[in-house]
């Protein structure tokens, strides 16, 4: 009995992973950087970059990609937290190799 009813815990944690990643994969974020703003889809696709008409003015190469690499982190980094508070719902904190 007492491996039947693990079984079906650890099923049914694995139908909330499931869940869970689903779910990541269809989370957008944002993420900014000194009038670059950037739009990602599941923490690894971008979808939208925009770029204020201003930093055209300034007319720096440097500046505009440090901008764009920053907005991209940022973005990044929100996904990742959002992921591991929703892995970490699921899991109920358990650590588990391999999985954020």
């Amino acid at each position: 009995m007492f491996n039947n009813a693990m079984m079906k815990q650890a099923k049914k944690m694995q139908e909330k992973m499931k869940e869970a990643q689903e779910e990541i994969a269809k989370m957008e974020t944002q993420g900014s950087s000194g009038g670059v703003n950037v739009r990602m889809v599941g923490g690894k696709t971008i979808e939208e970059v925009s770029v204020s008409e201003n930093l055209f003015e300034q007319k720096e190469k440097s500046l505009l990609e440090k901008f764009i690499k920053e907005a991209v982190n940022d973005a990044t980094a929100k996904a990742d937290k959002i992921a591991q508070k929703k892995m970490k719902n699921v899991t109920g904190g358990i650590k588990i190799p391999g999985l954020f």
